[in-house]
């Protein structure tokens, strides 16, 4: 073996060893929701008016086969407390599953969702509405079927990734389904990357509704 590939395992055998620590403990990021540019045209609305709600739906499991499928260190699948905030996986350089990615308190998945969505909306030409009896307003509920982020291992550096899955159903107009799926490759996952590709996924959701609308 060449000095330089005995450097590069090296490099990425401590990379990952400084990982493992913070990898094992529960984090928390602040995730924002990226809007995005609205028509110039301030005529540019369709005078429709919706308002917006989603509900999780996810399934957490306990000991999954696979990281991208929502699971909890401590086995919390049930405590909605918790896995409303859930957004991800830490794992090692071997893939097992460490500590969790959760919003601070107060946040949800669902909440973001929702904002994502709303922009979406907002830049179609929709009026969004904040309140769910707004007269006129047509009802829009957006059902969160998959939303995670995931870290793959790789030999010289390791990819994070987010995926998404939302059904979205309004009266008068066909469901729509968005999948989204967003990548990034990188040597460490550190608790600024975990924020953003969750951002990163968030933005494509907006940006694939906008598309079918």
């Amino acid at each position: 073996m060449s000095m330089e590939k005995m450097f590069r395992m090296a490099a990425v055998t401590l990379l990952l060893a400084l990982c493992v620590g913070c990898a094992t403990s529960r984090s928390e990021i602040d995730v924002k929701v990226p809007s995005l540019e609205l028509a110039a045209n301030p005529e540019a609305g369709n005078g429709k008016k919706v308002y917006i709600s989603a509900v999780d739906e996810r399934v957490f499991e306990i000991k999954p086969d696979q990281a991208d499928i929502p699971s909890l260190k401590n086995a919390e699948t049930t405590d909605r407390s918790i896995t409303e905030r859930a957004v991800g996986r830490k794992r090692n350089g071997y893939g097992k599953a460490l500590g969790d990615v959760l919003l601070p308190s107060g946040r949800t998945v669902s909440a973001l969702v929702e904002e994502s969505v709303a922009s979406a909306y907002r830049q179609a030409g929709y009026d969004v509405v904040t309140e769910p009896n707004a007269a006129g307003a047509t009802e829009v509920k957006v059902r969160v079927k998959e939303f995670w982020s995931w870290f793959s291992p790789g030999f010289f550096y390791v990819t994070v990734n987010n995926k998404s899955r939302l059904n979205i159903e309004a009266a008068g107009q066909p469901n729509m389904e968005i999948v989204t799926l967003k990548s990034d490759g990188m040597q460490a996952v550190t608790d600024s990357d975990w924020k953003a590709i969750t951002e990163a996924g968030l933005k494509e959701i907006a940006q694939e509704t906008a598309n079918k609308l």
